[in-house]
């Protein structure tokens, strides 16, 4: 990092650019959330000593960089870079960690790469933006149950997150006591109102392979036996415009398969078929068409 102070000539401290390098590494880290099951919650604390909760475990190896760097003519760029490695979750009912090797994950493992780019100008002033998405294999295997549960606890996680609005500073709760509910976070990707959804945006989403295997309700000594399997690949996807008016497609090659318990093999339920999606945002609106 370059430090400049007012006793430097004028030319010197406008020659120098600066720059910052920011790097965290988390290896083999754990991630438990987990809430009280359907059962517990009917039951009456004082009969029920002993909690029974579902879990959600997620495994991963992280790396987290930021990097600032400013030029002497006042432009820059701003950069945050995620990768992820060795991604893995299941659901379990204890507040422990369960390694891999003894439960096999309900997802992954697999590798991700998220990447945010800001352009800047006059010293810090952000004009453009650019966000890509990289995966190169995910599949899943789960239970219309495990599923249920892995949907309810992000669902009352991130509700427990935004309970305090940061953009006005007010609590979301009594807020919504006072003047009735509120429009909620994914509504605003339709109507985004706020500070900064002007300035100029790309969005790219590229992932190889996408796989979900959605496993039987009822299971045997054998266990739960296979469904369904949704499968895409070379998923791509490009945006362009900004957060309040976006526009672009998105593409990828949707096969199903189901399993055929009497020949013990996967048979195609639908083809493979080229999916496409076009979307085009407005700031009060959302149209989409698909092929």
């Amino acid at each position: 990092m370059t430090v400049h102070t007012a006793l430097d000539p004028p030319a010197l401290r406008s020659s120098i650019d600066s720059s910052i390098l920011f790097r965290v590494t988390l290896k083999e880290s754990t991630i438990l959330a987990g809430c009280p099951t359907e059962a517990t919650r009917k039951t009456k604390p004082r009969q029920n000593k002993s909690t029974s909760f579902a879990v959600i475990q997620v495994l991963s190896n992280t790396l987290i960089m930021f990097q600032s760097i400013e030029n002497p003519d006042t432009t820059g760029t701003k950069t945050l870079h995620v990768s992820i490695d060795n991604l893995s979750s299941l659901v379990n009912t204890e507040f422990e960690r369960v390694s891999p090797s003894q439960v096999p994950p309900m997802i992954g493992p697999t590798g991700v790469e998220f990447r945010i780019v800001y352009s800047t100008e006059c010293l810090g002033c952000i004009v453009s933006q650019e966000i890509s998405f990289d995966c190169d294999v995910m599949k899943c295997c789960l239970t219309p149950n495990d599923l249920m549960i892995m949907l309810s606890i992000f669902s009352k996680m991130f509700d427990r997150l935004r309970v305090v609005d940061l953009s006005h500073g007010v609590n979301t709760e009594l807020q919504e006591q006072r003047n009735g509910p509120r429009a909620r976070p994914f509504s605003s990707v339709v109507r985004y109102q706020r500070k900064g959804t002007g300035i100029a945006t790309r969005v790219r989403l590229d992932v190889q392979t996408f796989s979900f295997v959605l496993l039987r309700a009822y299971k045997s000594h054998s266990g739960a036996p296979e469904f369904l399997d949704i499968n895409l690949q070379e998923i791509k996807g490009h945006l362009e415009g900004c957060l309040s008016a976006l526009s672009g497609d998105c593409c990828a090659e949707v096969s199903v398969k189901f399993f055929n318990s009497e020949a013990a093999d996967w048979e195609h339920a639908i083809e493979p078929f080229l999916f496409r999606l076009t979307i085009d945002q407005m700031p009060n609106e959302l149209v989409r068409s698909t092929d």
